[in-house]
């Protein structure tokens, strides 16, 4: 069922409830003045002909000929008085035979029952109490014009009812599809972005209501959608060209080694190139697996033990230095805590071990003297790591885009390396609640920055001279 279709239903059911209250107390209300007022009347009857003929002992013919006089008459009226066996004593219009069970009486005279319907008459009974017995008077009598007037009442309120309830539906619709209008306009135009249109965006209108919020909403995820598509491609291109040129280079070798018949040394030079080249498509693997483990759902599992930040510093400066006789890696400690424990967060040892390997290795391999300084920080809040090097500075306009899969500035296009490694260093930082950022200008060094998380206990610290290793 459409929101259309259910707006109207719940708006219809709604208003036709209302309407049924109203229109049923209505009813009630007439029904019962109605019957009360023609039950006063035949209590007066019955009162006037038991007081006649009681308590005044006046003739019943006499009373029967004052009863035709009078011009108050009701339809089909009758009255009967009963003695105190039950039996019919005194009757009026004895044409009209109303039986009246003794069952009736009894309760009468027990007082439990004084106005009553039987079949189409109205009963109205009153019992009376003299020296020679008790007795039961009964006026009866069809109310003709009050029934007529029910039935018309009950005709009108139904047809009215009726009426009411088709324009409420009606109006519902319409009303409904004015309201979903705008929601429909949504829906072509997203139908319409995609997936030809990916840069078009929802009009949004001046008003703060919720349509405008939701244009809003859904454009800002078009633009992460535009983003995503925008990465994506930019990753299968870079993929793509990465493990092309290993793979074009293994085929060429093989091609021109099986030509002809060459000597052993000349088939051991193609397969330590060979060899080469599949180290290159290794390391690009084992990168692209580590950036797929840090970009997936359910990375807050990694994040399973407690890590001393200084231990982490000391293992990347010495596995740095080791790679590259010219590589030379500097540790510099701000202030640090009494407690050694503020030095400890919650996180993975290896994924922060690569991403500052990543960071310092980078900050050596494109030093102009091949050195790199690592700065550690203690706050409250959080643990700061500054990567920092000298050299030729990042380009303003590549700065937006170097945390991106594969992306590559044009200075490093000479440089060995895939693009993946700044990456992998921003996805690691954000999954542990950090971040990274980068400060690059022409005559200062270049920084890069590690934000990490931490429990903030009372702070206690000494300030201590900065000491370089």
């Amino acid at each position: 069922m459409t929101i259309r279709n259910r707006l109207t239903l719940r708006f219809t059911g709604l208003v036709s409830s209302i309407l049924l209250l109203v229109f049923v107390s209505i009813y009630a209300f007439c029904w019962f003045f109605i019957s009360a007022d023609f039950y006063r009347r035949l209590d007066r009857k019955a009162s006037t002909t038991g007081d006649m003929l009681i308590r005044h002992r006046l003739d019943a013919d006499l009373i029967r000929q004052l009863g035709r006089l009078r011009k108050d008459q009701l339809p089909s009226q009758k009255i009967m008085v009963f003695d105190a066996r039950d039996s019919l004593i005194f009757a009026t219009n004895e044409a009209l035979t109303v039986p009246i069970p003794a069952t009736t009486l009894t309760k009468i005279r027990a007082g439990e029952q004084t106005d009553f319907r039987q079949g189409i008459y109205y009963l109205s009974g009153s019992r009376y109490t003299t020296d020679s017995g008790g007795y039961v008077v009964i006026a009866c009598a069809q109310n003709t014009d009050g029934d007529d007037f029910l039935s018309r009442l009950l005709l009108a309120l139904s047809g009215l009812f009726i009426l009411i309830v088709g324009v409420t539906t009606l109006a519902g619709w319409v009303f409904a599809g004015d309201a979903l209008r705008p929601m429909q306009r949504l829906d072509q135009t997203l139908s319409h972005i995609f997936p030809h249109n990916r840069d078009e965006r929802l009009p949004v209108g001046p008003e703060s209501d919720e349509i405008s919020r939701l244009s809003l909403t859904i454009n800002s995820l078009l633009d992460r959608v535009g983003e995503s598509f925008r990465v994506q491609r930019m990753f299968v291109a870079n993929v793509s060209h990465e493990l092309r040129n290993p793979l074009t280079q293994i085929s060429s070798q093989l091609e021109v080694s099986l030509l002809n018949r060459r000597d052993p040394d000349a088939y051991q030079k193609t397969i330590r190139s060979v060899l080469e080249d599949v180290t290159e498509l290794t390391a690009l693997t084992r990168e692209l697996l580590q950036l797929s483990q840090v970009s997936g759902d359910g990375t807050a599992g990694l994040l399973t033990g407690r890590i001393r930040i200084d231990e982490i510093v000391w293992d990347v400066r010495d596995q740095v230095n080791a790679m590259q006789p010219g590589y030379r890696v500097q540790v510099e400690w701000g202030d640090l805590p009494d407690d050694p424990d503020w030095l400890t967060i919650q996180g993975n040892k290896t994924l922060l071990r690569t991403a500052l390997k990543n960071l310092t290795e980078n900050a050596c391999k494109f030093s102009d003297d091949g050195r790199a300084l690592l700065r550690v920080r203690v706050h409250p809040e959080q643990v700061q790591i500054d990567v920092q090097n000298t050299g030729t500075p990042i380009p303003a306009a590549d700065l937006p885009y170097i945390f991106e899969p594969f992306y590559r500035s044009r200075q490093t296009a000479d440089v060995r390396g895939y693009g993946v490694g700044l990456s992998l260093v921003e996805r690691i930082a954000r999954v542990h609640g950090g971040g990274v950022t980068v400060s690059s200008e022409v005559g200062r060094p270049t920084v890069f920055t590690v934000a990490l998380p931490r429990p903030s206990p009372e702070w206690s610290h000494h300030q201590v001279a900065e000491q370089s290793y």
